[in-house]
């Protein structure tokens, strides 16, 4: 066909292509695949005056495999930065949370008050030095007076900690304040001996001496706090209790040097006394002498933990999985089990065998993790308990541990649990107490007495330092909880599961493929 023809050809078929035909406007002479099965070229040039121009391609449509980026840019990046981002969110807010401003709430810690002061014993003071002790005492005891100022409600000494008396309540002395703080219903006492003005009056000429250095006895009330029980915390409290104090007897001078007599006192009192009129004498209950194994004592249930996803992980990811399939189904011909072939086990036993395995792995991991504290140069254990009663109950932690992440990733998939698995190790150690007391927290982290790394940092200082240890059943009980329940809840819904696999291959394999 010439080339004229081939003209007139298309434009009759042009012409007679009816306003019907499923036509492209935007490509003149091209018929759809309703009207023809034949592909025809588009030609090169039209008659459009906004097409006749070429426009170049783009860069991206040039070079379309190194625009990676856009194709990655989906939805479901987005729904992971969302994701990512509360977790992070969530891993700040806790850490920080757990830790801002503890100074602002140690109103909340409770400090006990006892004077047992009693008074001044004129017998070898001068009548004229008497009559002056009195008018500045008002006939009190010094412990009446300091009692006075600490619980008065309009003193700035009443608003450091939270005071309670119990200076007039009967059956109360050092020993019973020492208990009370040892069993942590207190945090710690202030004790103001009995001795207490007497010691004022030994800066004092008598009737038969003057005051000398030898002679002289310390004006001192005594703090009493168990250290052991939060070092951190207690760092903390005590700069108070010691600024308060130090006020204390700086007003104490001032009272007496502002007073009507105060050239009568100055040439009269052993200079000493205007150094400093009343000290704070501590008595430290636990001691923490090694300053790392109060870190110790929460960062062992740290590794605990990530050692126990791991294992968690390992075992349910690569130990063999097969196991679940010996014994199900009959081979081709075969009429009975050959002496070879494994039989079935049962879903309950490999279910305990997967624990047993678990609970093997955190005893070398409790192995490595309880010698590294216990090699360390000065390392403290309490007199009460021993070596092998700490490895014993970390060991018995790390197992509730175990117990936890096992149902996690039994209900979360292998491969899904671990991101759970550790936030929820975040808000755990944040809300133990492991820095810091709940008495200076946010009242959020009181969520921590559910879980048992609380109990584990409890147990653990008891046994490093004594602290608390008439609580240590309870630590004991609420862990064996942590380990049973969600054992039996894990070993439920993996037999279940087990059964449900079970059944689903002998199904898959009575189906006879197609020829």
């Amino acid at each position: 066909m010439s080339q004229g023809d081939q003209q007139y050809s298309m434009a009759t078929l042009e012409k007679h292509t009816s306003p019907q035909s499923p036509v492209e406007e935007d490509a003149p002479g091209v018929l759809s695949s309703a009207s023809s099965t034949t592909p025809v070229h588009q030609p090169l040039h039209t008659s459009d005056p906004k097409r006749s121009a070429t426009v170049p391609p783009s860069l991206r449509e040039s070079f379309p495999q190194f625009f990676v980026l856009p194709h990655l840019l989906s939805k479901s990046a987005w729904i992971l930065l969302f994701a990512t981002t509360v977790v992070m969110v969530v891993y700040t807010w806790l850490y920080l949370g757990a830790l801002w401003s503890p100074m602002t709430r140690v109103k909340n810690v409770e400090i006990m008050l006892y004077n047992a002061d009693n008074g001044f014993d004129y017998s070898q003071t001068p009548v004229a030095l008497t009559q002056l002790f009195q008018t500045i005492t008002h006939d009190k005891s010094l412990g009446s007076l300091v009692r006075h100022q600490i619980m008065d409600p309009e003193s700035p000494l009443n608003h450091v900690v939270s005071w309670v008396d119990v200076s007039h309540q009967p059956g109360w002395d050092r020993d019973s304040l020492i208990d009370q703080v040892v069993k942590g219903n207190y945090w710690g006492a202030l004790y103001l001996p009995a001795n207490f003005s007497n010691n004022m009056l030994s800066y004092a000429p008598t009737s038969t001496a003057v005051p000398t250095v030898a002679s002289i006895k310390p004006i001192a009330m005594e703090y009493i706090f168990d250290q052991g029980r939060s070092y951190a915390t207690h760092s903390i409290i005590e700069k108070y209790i010691s600024k308060s104090m130090d006020a204390l007897s700086k007003g104490v001078e001032r009272q007496l040097l502002t007073s009507p007599v105060n050239l009568t006192l100055l040439n009269t009192m052993h200079p000493l006394l205007w150094i400093q009129a009343i000290h704070l004498s501590e008595t430290i209950m636990n001691p923490v002498l090694v300053y790392g194994q109060n870190f110790a004592s929460y960062v062992v249930f740290i590794v605990l933990y990530i050692g126990s996803m791991l294992a968690v992980f390992s075992i349910c990811k690569y130990l063999p999985t097969t196991v679940e399939t010996f014994g199900i189904l009959t081979l081709p011909n075969e009429t009975k089990p050959t002496a070879k072939r494994l039989p079935k086990f049962p879903a309950l036993r490999i279910v305990l065998a997967r624990f047993g395995v678990a609970t093997l792995f955190s005893l070398v991991h409790t192995l490595f993790i309880w010698m590294v504290p216990q090699v360390l140069h000065g390392h403290q254990m309490s007199e009460h308990f021993s070596a092998g009663y700490a490895f014993a109950f970390i060991w018995f932690v790390g197992l509730s541990f175990t117990s936890i992440i096992f149902l996690l990733s039994q209900l979360l998939t292998v491969d899904g649990f671990q991101g759970p698995a550790t936030m929820l190790m975040i808000l755990m150690f944040t809300s133990s107490g492991g820095i810091l007391d709940w008495v200076v927290m946010p009242g959020f982290f009181r969520v921590g007495v559910a879980f048992p790394f609380t109990y584990g940092v409890k147990g653990l200082r008891s046994i490093y330092f004594g602290s608390r240890r008439d609580e240590m059943w309870l630590n004991w009980i609420v862990v064996l909880g942590w380990i049973v329940v969600p054992a039996l809840i894990t070993m439920a819904l993996a037999r279940s599961e087990i059964r449900l696999r079970r059944q689903t291959m002998r199904r898959t394999a009575s189906i006879q493929p197609e020829v």
